[in-house]
């Protein structure tokens, strides 16, 4: 079986994408700040993987901006709304799987680079 980032590379772009663009925007953004928004939504798509009642964090500042700026493209790449729906969309679970995946990415580059690694990093790449 493909690991997530063969599976999805092209969700995980767009997702990473959207990021660029706020810290573009927001300079002072940080790593932990993507990671506690990256939790949010893997939190939300868990609890509608398994049925489960989804409450939201309280998300304030430069995370709740990029929030706005997520939810709607990771709602796309489910197919929602169903009128604008990507070719092949992915499921609930198999987005809480690429938001793992990019906290994962998260740690290792904010362990080489510092508090922006992550960001520097998509920066440099995207």
């Amino acid at each position: 079986m493909p690991d997530v980032v063969e599976q999805f590379e092209g969700q995980l772009y767009q997702i990473e994408l959207v990021v660029t663009r706020v810290f573009d925007d927001h300079p002072d953004l940080t790593d932990a700040q993507v990671d506690s928004v990256y939790e949010e939504l893997s939190r939300r798509y868990r609890a509608e993987a398994t049925a489960h009642e989804f409450k939201a964090g309280k998300l304030d500042g430069i995370r709740a901006d990029l929030h706005a700026e997520l939810l709607p493209i990771t709602e796309l790449l489910l197919g929602r709304p169903a009128n604008m729906a990507p070719a092949d969309p992915i499921s609930a679970e198999d987005m809480r799987l690429c938001l793992n995946r990019l906290r994962s990415s998260i740690k290792r580059w904010s362990r080489e680079g510092g508090r922006q690694g992550y960001l520097t990093y998509l920066s440099e790449y995207l």
